[in-house]
């Protein structure tokens, strides 16, 4: 099944989970208990690194039996990361809105929420669940959401990244005029990844936009080669958490792009 439509799949499985969150859990009840959003990414050209927690995908399956989240981000920490994904999709991803909150405790890095995001709900419950930026995905929104989400995350103090996979959604994403701007070079319609994608659609990207490289990054050459074309942003998972020292593996690559 191409990725595009276990994309599909995921968006009408969390719309149905939406729906009982909106019940249990009503919008004005969702209150943030934790220390106002941080600073997520670096500045004046220092380099971000994003270290994922992430126990498996659809198209992987599990890659992690014994998945403790909040020991791995203290191990990325060690390492020098600038701050952690999370993955908080349950069905396909396997993650838990659990995970973000203690990854932030754990760790006390910036967390981005890596998520499904289509909804103004799910942009407080991000905010109250102790995110500092969130995730919004092109291939799953109009140019009109995008604007109306990424608008939302920044009135809460939360920053934004914004993801393209192509030419096409790079423009829909560039269309709001601030956040930072993810590539993933994975293909959707295959599942290969593939660096030349995310570095022809680097050069694209304005200056004063921070370009975030995801998916495909597999050594820190990889990392060095990406940072030559523009990115001043890395969001690594697959290569960091499937390390046998995870520790030794971020701080090698965070030597290598800083």
């Amino acid at each position: 099944m191409a990725i595009a439509d276990v994309l599909i799949r995921i968006v009408d499985t969390r719309k149905e989970r939406l729906q009982q969150n909106k019940k249990n859990f009503p919008f004005a009840s969702l209150e943030r208990e934790v220390s106002e959003p941080g600073k997520f990414f670096n500045k004046d050209g220092v380099t971000t690194v994003i270290a994922e927690c992430k126990k498996g995908s659809p198209s992987k399956g599990v890659m992690i039996d014994n998945y403790i989240p909040e020991d791995i981000a203290v191990q990325y920490r060690g390492g020098g990361a600038s701050a952690v994904s999370v993955l908080t999709e349950p069905d396909y991803f396997f993650g838990l809105d659990d995970h973000l909150v203690s990854v932030r405790k754990a760790s006390g890095l910036p967390v981005l929420r890596k998520d499904f995001i289509f909804d103004p709900y799910q942009v407080r419950e991000s905010w109250a669940l102790g995110a500092d930026c969130i995730l919004l995905i092109a291939a799953i929104l109009s140019g009109d959401q995008i604007k109306e989400l990424a608008h939302y995350a920044q009135e809460l103090k939360m920053e934004v990244l914004l993801e393209a996979h192509n030419e096409e959604e790079l423009q829909k994403v560039l269309s709001v005029p601030s956040g930072a701007v993810g590539i993933n070079s994975r293909n959707l319609k295959n599942f290969t990844t593939d660096l030349d994608t995310a570095k022809n659609l680097c050069r694209m990207i304005p200056a004063d936009r921070i370009a975030v490289a995801e998916s495909g990054i597999h050594s820190s050459q990889d990392g060095v080669d990406l940072l030559k074309t523009g990115f001043r942003a890395f969001l690594v998972g697959e290569y960091f958490i499937k390390s046998e020292d995870r520790q030794s593996c971020v701080r090698n690559f965070v030597d290598a792009v800083s």
